[in-house]
């Protein structure tokens, strides 16, 4: 039976699943950019410390998860533009499960997120998906390229969208 799919506020009694979700979506997004190895040592603990800080912490209210029916399918959070810290919004994260790709989840989770924002990412440099989305959303490369030191070196590099 299909559940329609909503997108909606995380709740802080979520963090659990939370992290279990957010392990499955990174497993399948970075499982041809990270060893095997590097993929087995992951473990939920370091998401759920994570899902617990920003679900009782000050930005708790910019946090999403995509459901389907009652499972929780995807999420998205950011955070606010702050002095001294970042000029505009942060797109922190946002993952859907490959199951549930390709229905208009990511949209919704990002129009959740940051709305019409000014907002900025650091997305995988070999992730040409992620990018095309992110694109088609009026972000743009800034030419800012870093590395994930503790992901094996994984490069990573910064997109950018003015106010929509």
């Amino acid at each position: 039976m299909d559940h329609p799919c909503t997108v909606r506020q995380a709740k802080a009694e979520e963090a659990e699943a939370l992290a279990q979700l957010h392990l499955e979506c990174w497993r399948e997004t970075y499982a041809m950019l990270l060893s095997p190895d590097f993929m087995a040592g992951q473990d939920v603990e370091g998401r759920l410390v994570l899902w617990r800080h920003l679900l009782s912490g000050p930005h708790a209210a910019r946090q999403y998860v995509a459901a389907d029916g009652g499972r929780l399918v995807g999420f998205a959070g950011s955070l606010p533009p702050e002095d001294g810290v970042r000029e505009q919004a942060e797109l922190w994260g946002i993952y859907v499960l490959a199951s549930h790709q390709g229905r208009g989840l990511g949209q919704a989770l990002l129009d959740a997120a940051i709305g019409k924002e000014a907002a900025a990412l650091w997305v995988a440099e070999d992730n040409p998906r992620a990018q095309a989305f992110y694109r088609r959303n009026g972000f743009v490369f800034t030419g800012a390229r870093d590395t994930i030191e503790d992901w094996e070196g994984l490069p990573e590099v910064r997109m950018a969208r003015p106010r929509c």
